[in-house]
């Protein structure tokens, strides 16, 4: 009867132990990345009398939770491609509005005007309001490829300054999951659950995904092994390696101030370029690459522009009267007041960055008179200079001839678009299978409130049971000592 009591005991707190697993698995059902978790129940150890094998009841092996390594690492796989396409998706939206001509006047349309004003100066060279219109023009011009350059630049910065928050975000859980790490090894050490640190860590696993591919595997004490695909690990047990941003320390920071990523430890080895999948790679892709390409290609044009520009207007001649010699060709004898050999643009001295740096040459702002329409000296009715500068709109002066300035600018940002719309169809694609993936997690490790239910009135049902076999215990033993009375 003490075997039969012991035995009601081991089983009321089986069902005890179900009871409280079942009601945590309720309690946490709309708990995100919460994993259900179940009691693992075996027979108790058999012990032998008068050669007969006896019951011992039942125990509690351990708690598990219901948890697939191969759904987590999918899960994993899909934030890190779908914050890819997301995030990258998003800074290619600002770079577009840079370019966006349909509400306002942007490059494309400026030059037009541009070419447009000196075709009317061809038609009326002696016209002092159009060389105004002229002079404006090309001002506006100017102030467009600065606009563009500034614009662009202020993207970059924003992306370098969300890279340095990202570091910070990533340092912190990194170090999150090292310390759970010590959590769960300690806690399994001494028989105690660990599967609500478990699910805590891999929740952690997945907010990291977000920010580039994560590679995972466990060591032999149950403690996560973290590192991030092709660029080193980031976790080893209860230690974590931290990240930082600066400059390149090999060459000291560049001359754009643009940010790098490395290990805290080793701040002469960046690896930005390393990284792979998640935000941190879309947005250094979106600056090192799609950003610093279309400074290039905005830079070629306003080069190639201010060039063909000067190298024509340099054949002219100023719209005043000049003295000629007896030969009939004019006498330059003015440093201060040219007459011919004139630029419009002042000349740049490099090709990078030449879109903020671009400016009208000193002797077009002073005086109008020196912006050339003829070829010949005191000609005022001669438009040559004029006409052959208009018809530089439609000249192939790019791409060894191939390409006029207008569809290498049309080009490069129809390039991006393009670009920026597989990232937003690819985004889409991503998210779909993101939540598919979520849905599979959900099915396997999700808590089913009905199941639940249904749990928790058959472990109650086995608790009364246990505790009438208590009582049975009892009652046969109160017989047994009334028959001694």
């Amino acid at each position: 009867m003490a075997d039969l009591l012991s035995i009601g005991k081991t089983g009321l707190f089986a069902s005890k132990k179900s009871l409280e697993t079942t009601g945590h698995n309720l309690a946490n059902a709309n708990t995100e990345g919460f994993s259900r978790q179940r009691v693992i129940q075996q027979t108790g150890i058999p012990i032998v009398k008068g050669g007969l094998i006896h019951g011992t009841g039942s125990r509690i092996k351990n708690v598990v939770r219901i948890h697939n390594e191969h759904v987590e690492k999918k899960l994993h796989d899909a934030t890190s491609e779908h914050s890819f396409f997301k995030e990258k998706a998003f800074q290619l939206a600002q770079v577009e509005d840079v370019f966006n001509e349909i509400n306002q006047d942007g490059l494309n349309k400026v030059l037009n005007k541009f070419f447009n004003s000196f075709r009317e100066l061809g038609n009326q060279p002696e016209n002092e309001t159009i060389r105004s219109y002229v002079r404006d023009n090309a001002k506006l011009v100017l102030k467009d490829f600065k606009r563009i350059k500034t614009t662009l630049d202020s993207i970059d910065k924003n992306i370098s300054r969300k890279v340095q928050a990202n570091v910070v975000a990533i340092n912190q859980i990194i170090t999150n999951v090292a310390t759970l790490n010590k959590k769960i090894a300690t806690s399994e050490s001494s028989s105690d659950e660990a599967s609500d640190l478990r699910d805590s860590r891999d929740n952690k696993i997945n907010q990291l995904s977000e920010f580039f591919q994560t590679k995972v595997y466990s060591d032999g004490k149950g403690r996560y092994v973290v590192s991030a695909e092709g660029v080193g690990t980031l976790v080893a047990g209860g230690e974590a390696q931290l990240l930082a941003v600066g400059g390149d320390n090999r060459t000291g920071s560049e001359p754009d101030g643009r940010m790098h990523v490395y290990f805290k430890n080793r701040p002469s080895y960046p690896f930005t370029n390393k990284i792979k999948k998640g935000e941190l790679a879309a947005m250094i892709a979106v600056r090192d690459q799609d950003i610093g390409q279309l400074r290039k290609n905005v830079d070629l044009v306003a080069f190639e522009f201010i060039n063909t520009v000067n190298a024509i207007h340099r054949r002219g001649y100023v719209n005043r009267q000049v003295k000629l010699d007896p030969q009939g060709k004019a006498i330059d004898n003015n440093k201060n007041h040219p007459i011919n050999g004139i630029n419009f643009f002042a000349v740049p001295k490099e090709l990078k960055n030449i879109s903020e740096n671009i400016a009208l040459s000193k002797e077009v702002l002073a005086d109008l008179s020196n912006i050339t329409t003829a070829m010949s000296p005191n000609s005022p009715g001669d438009n040559r200079i004029a006409l052959a500068i208009s018809k530089l709109q439609s000249e192939k002066i790019l791409d060894n001839g191939t390409t006029t300035l207008e569809e290498k600018y049309l080009q490069s940002i129809g390039t991006i678009g393009l670009i920026s719309g597989k990232a937003k169809l690819n985004a889409d694609q991503s998210h779909g299978i993101l939540n598919q993936t979520k849905s599979v997690k959900e099915r396997f490790s999700g808590v089913s409130i009905d199941e639940e239910a249904a749990n928790m009135v058959r472990y109650q049902h086995a608790y009364d049971a246990s505790a009438k076999v208590m009582k049975t215990a009892e009652e046969m033993f109160q017989t047994v000592l009334s028959i001694k009375r």
